[in-house]
């Protein structure tokens, strides 16, 4: 399975008091094995097989523990009785908007069961409360925690239904521009075969996180994506990583990567894309001029709605600034404001603006 490289540590949720406290516990499930019933006590999930702790009687009279590992079949999920006592205050809860009461009286009994996470789907009874946990955690807005608990998890190894917790917390988390959790999560979707229902957030993600100046975070959200997406969409994925290559001062691999990309014709929805991946090069490089006239060129050509245009815009202004023409840069920056108020563009523009000089004042 395909999961994009972590270039960042997971900022877990400092030492999370929960999991010190509830998700090491064992979890007791009743088996009735042909009329024979038992409670078994496991404690672990190993070799694709259900360890239970037994407590054993020896002839001397003392007790030892043994472990006894058990093959996840249907056929055995069907003898296993097992369901949270708390589950149906928290749908009630839920119900009634209160979902960080819904997660306090979770908590208790579903930490145990997150490391069984790779039990397989069909044991719903223990994959149904550890999603419902981490929703309410993130509906709560306790985003750490859901995260801490996410990052416990092989999203690349489970059924995608858990990855539909990940998508809603990223969305939390770029509702909030918090953009180092951001890359974060996006880091650990696994993005290829069942899990391509992930590719669009991802690249969303990729996309704010671009905005944001994090060029170091996108790069290896890019290099996973562009493994998977359909050639169609390749091309645009390559240029915003030879983009992001640029930005991040790794000029070196984005020039490689550049030389690849064949320049695509004036009218093809890409070329303004395309001239603003050679005019940052440029303007990375000092060399304002020919940023400018290269950027102006991919602008001429763009539609106001791509989205890559209020970058364009920016440099565009920037240019003009590197040339001592502040009117002409305040022109084009205000086209920013005026047009992409909602961009992430808009706050860089805004401070840029505020930096102009002020026109002096006759005595």
């Amino acid at each position: 399975m395909l999961l994009i490289a972590l270039l960042l540590p997971l900022a877990l949720w400092g030492d999370n008091p929960y999991w010190d406290e509830f998700g090491k516990k064992p979890v007791f499930i009743e088996q009735n094995n042909s009329g024979n019933r038992q409670m078994l006590k496991f404690v672990a999930y190993r070799d694709n097989m259900l360890v239970a702790e037994l407590k054993l009687s020896n002839p001397d009279g003392s007790s030892s523990i043994a472990e006894v590992s058990q093959p996840v079949s249907e056929s055995m999920v069907k003898t296993l009785n097992f369901r949270i006592k708390s589950l149906s205050q928290a749908y009630q809860l839920i119900e009634s908007g209160n979902h960080l009461g819904a997660a306090k009286m979770l908590r208790p009994e579903v930490y145990p069961l997150v490391k069984f996470h790779r039990v397989p789907e069909n044991f719903i009874q223990l994959h149904q409360p550890v999603r419902l946990l981490i929703e309410s955690l993130i509906n709560a807005g306790e985003l750490a925690e859901a995260e801490d608990l996410l990052s416990r998890i092989a999203l690349d190894r489970i059924d995608p239904k858990y990855s539909e917790n990940a998508q809603a917390l990223l969305r939390a988390y770029q509702q909030k521009e918090d953009f180092d959790a951001l890359a974060r999560v996006a880091q650990i979707l696994p993005v290829n075969g069942v899990y391509a229902a992930n590719i669009r957030s991802v690249i969303n993600a990729a996309d704010s996180l671009r905005a944001a100046g994090y060029y170091d975070a996108v790069v290896p959200l890019y290099r996973a994506i562009q493994l998977v997406v359909d050639p169609a969409v390749k091309k645009n994925i390559d240029l915003w990583l030879a983009y992001s290559l640029v930005l991040a001062n790794q000029l070196d691999e984005a020039t490689t990567l550049i030389d690849g990309i064949e320049e695509p014709e004036p009218s093809d929805t890409l070329f303004s894309l395309y001239k603003l991946l050679y005019g940052s090069r440029l303007h990375r490089l000092e060399q304002y001029g020919e940023a400018l006239d290269t950027l102006t060129r991919g602008f001429v050509r763009a539609q106001t709605s791509y989205s890559w245009v209020p970058e364009m815009l920016y440099l565009i202004g920037d240019c003009y600034m590197r040339a001592e023409d502040p009117i002409a840069a305040k022109n084009v920056w205000l086209e920013i404001v005026a047009l992409y108020p909602d961009s992430p563009w808009a706050d860089r523009t805004n401070k840029a603006l505020d930096a102009l000089p002020k026109p002096q004042q006759n005595l």
